[in-house]
């Protein structure tokens, strides 16, 4: 299609009731949501890696222990990463309306493969998890593992290549009608951007060799972790996070020139700052290399940062994409809804923010003792803070709910 058409059909197939709330706030959200999903992600896919790694040199006690230790972070990360997926992808699909919605139905078995892909794979590594305890835990639980990682994968892959399809509206008139005969299989991958994917990829390398660097750091007050085995797991993680950027940069490199040269995406400043940034980060793994104790708090904000700028860079890009058919979220219809937009940031922050809140305090804090673990006044007066939120929250939830419905029936 040429591109006015495509503009047409683009504005067409937005939402015609609009949006609640200025565009702009949804736009901030999706990006300061995404950033904790993707950093589960990258966690959980250098954990499971790591985990299926050092069960294949188990015979030495402290990859015996990283193994069992990184199986048991890639379980729970993949649970956190789904939960925290949830809320960029609902803001995507609240500005981004035409593009993911398209992608999805022109891969609808792709979308709906992903559902049952995601299931078998945690179930493959839960089972995994379930037999890695012990001296003599079985061989064979290794390819159960394996499976599960590269379910994660595909998952991965699939979640890159909707994305990707929504940037190219052009061209979905003829992925739908493939030599003028309509395809409604939803069964083709009809584009990807393999540097794209491998920059992805080359981040998980990246924030996990920083994760690791940080466990150790954070252990280290355990008795029942032997400074030796922490030692090793900072060297390991470091070695992992010099590997890392230095691929994140290979791959951004690749992907930058792979980005069609009308969308100026050179010329625009975050593309330098992202690159400035790695470099930056680098140089600061590299330094650390030779006395990695106490480096784990340093490090991993870092790579937080870095993922920040990356998800800045990641809407920059679409909007680079979108600029041709005059695409521009500023524009989309807004028809205020205050008192929903209200509580939907009470929700975020009383809510969100209290709950939030304890559960990182007490799970950080839990995590550094051995045994039972008693909740000092601060981790209490947090639990009794998100209780009263959420308290708070239903009863304010209910009486918008009500006053709403007596208003228009009464």
């Amino acid at each position: 299609m040429d591109v006015a058409t495509t503009a047409a059909m683009l504005h067409t197939l937005q939402d015609p009731t609009g949006i609640p709330s200025h565009p702009l706030i949804f736009q901030v959200l999706m990006v300061f949501t995404w950033v904790p999903h993707i950093l589960f992600v990258n966690i959980s896919l250098g954990a499971a890696l790591m985990g299926l790694y050092a069960f294949t040199k188990r015979s030495d006690p402290y990859w015996h222990a990283l193994s069992e230790a990184m199986t048991k972070v890639a379980k729970v990360g993949v649970s956190l990463l789904v939960v925290l997926g949830v809320a960029p992808l609902l803001f995507t699909q609240t500005i981004y309306d035409p593009q993911w919605y398209a992608s999805n139905l022109l891969s609808a078995s792709w979308v709906i493969g992903f559902i049952f892909t995601l299931t078998i794979g945690y179930l493959a590594w839960f089972a995994f998890y379930l037999k890695n305890h012990g001296e003599h835990a079985p061989g064979w639980i290794f390819w159960l593992g394996a499976f599960g990682l590269a379910m994660f994968l595909l998952d991965g892959f699939i979640m890159h290549m909707l994305t990707y399809q929504g940037l190219h509206p052009e061209q979905w008139l003829e992925w739908y009608t493939p030599g003028g005969h309509v395809d409604m299989s939803g069964a083709g991958i009809h584009a990807y951007e393999l540097p794209r994917f491998g920059f992805f990829m080359a981040m998980s390398v990246t924030v996990f060799g920083a994760f690791m660097i940080a466990y150790g750091d954070y252990f280290k007050v355990r008795t029942d972790r032997s400074p030796a085995y922490l030692a090793f797991a900072r060297s390991l993680g470091n070695n992992i996070a010099i590997t890392g950027t230095a691929l994140q940069v290979v791959f951004l490199l690749w992907w930058l020139m792979d980005v069609p040269a009308e969308l100026h995406i050179w010329a625009h400043p975050m593309t330098w700052l992202l690159l400035v940034y790695l470099g930056v980060l680098f140089a600061a793994v590299w330094v650390a290399r030779g006395e990695t104790e106490g480096q784990g708090y340093r490090l991993l904000p870092m790579s937080v940062g870095m993922a920040a700028l990356v998800a800045i860079f990641r809407e920059v890009l679409r909007m680079a994409y979108m600029a041709p058919f005059q695409y521009n979220i500023l524009d989309y219809k807004v028809n205020w809804d205050v008192p929903s937009f209200v509580l939907f940031l009470f929700t975020i922050i009383g809510v969100g923010g209290l709950m939030g809140g304890f559960i990182i305090t007490l799970v950080y804090k839990a995590g550094r003792v051995k045994g039972a673990y008693q909740a000092d006044a601060t981790v209490a007066k947090l639990g009794t803070g998100s209780v009263a939120a959420t308290v708070i929250w239903v009863m304010t939830f209910l009486s918008v709910g009500i006053w709403i419905w007596l208003r228009n029936n009464g």
